[in-house]
């Protein structure tokens, strides 16, 4: 789902989309204004029917749109349901903060189904119920000629440049291990670290709390940069599968001092 006509290449999270009317300009890109916070998926939606800030992100114009829209949980507390119909977009957020060793992100979601004979490993089947995609800076000199190919190739399709490195979250299927560092099918740049996996907990909400300093190293071989990015995604339009999947609040608490008041 990872490539420049795939998920979180451009822009190094793609995104998703909100209904499914058409995408507004609006819609079709990130605020300008880079955040200092993740805000809460439970905020009060804007004009858009988003949570301020988080804005629909599309993976390509020719890709069915994945339904976003904010409702209840079982509590009461708002979150975010994503409906696919063998769709891909997500809801992303331009950020702006300083990651510190021992910063940890906490959220929750669930996930109702699996995508058909998905598989994150190859690019055919690369869907998932959930996923959370971080974006880092970094320092360009690093980067491979290949590396450099996507970025630019990104950019020309898009307009946008992918970030340095992109790290995702992801329910990955019963073949992969709770932990499993997987590479993106299309590119280093991008790599995946599945929290969860197969079916015991689908239906159920399931918490999880990542020191992300910790698992860019592992992911990438060097302290991360600056978190310049965040989004959210479910997707089945590679394995054309329908499902439901639910977000709640994601929260970064940095070097201890917590980034958001986002309910948990």
């Amino acid at each position: 789902m990872v490539c420049l006509s795939g998920t979180f290449v451009t822009w190094g999270l793609s995104g998703c989309a909100f209904s499914g009317s058409p995408p507004t300009p609006q819609t079709q890109s990130l605020a300008s204004a880079s955040h200092g916070e993740i805000a809460p998926l439970s905020a009060s939606v804007d004009t858009q029917g988003l949570p301020p800030h988080w804005e629909t992100y599309l993976v390509t114009r020719n890709k069915r749109l994945t339904r976003y829209e904010q409702t209840a949980d079982a509590d009461g507390v708002a979150v975010v349901r994503a409906t696919v119909q063998g769709s891909a977009s997500g809801l992303a957020q331009k950020l702006d903060i300083p990651v510190y060793v021992g910063s940890r992100l906490t959220w929750r979601w669930r996930a109702d189904a699996l995508p058909a004979n998905a598989d994150i490993r190859t690019k055919r089947s690369d869907d998932a119920p959930v996923r959370i995609a971080l974006a880092f800076d970094g320092d360009p000199a690093k980067l491979t000629m290949q590396d450099h190919m996507h970025r630019e190739l990104a950019r020309m399709v898009s307009g946008r440049e992918l970030p340095f490195a992109t790290l995702m979250y992801t329910w990955g299927d019963d073949k992969l291990a709770t932990n499993e560092l997987v590479p993106n099918p299309y590119t280093g740049r991008i790599r995946s670290i599945v929290v969860e996996r197969g079916s015991e907990h689908l239906g159920t909400w399931q918490t999880y709390s990542r020191d992300i300093a910790k698992d860019y190293e592992r992911a990438f071989g060097e302290r991360p940069g600056r978190l310049i990015g965040i989004a959210i995604m479910s997707d089945g339009d590679n394995t054309q599968s329908d499902f439901t999947a639910w977000y709640g609040d994601i929260r970064l608490d940095t070097d201890g001092i917590p980034t958001t008041t986002a309910a948990k």
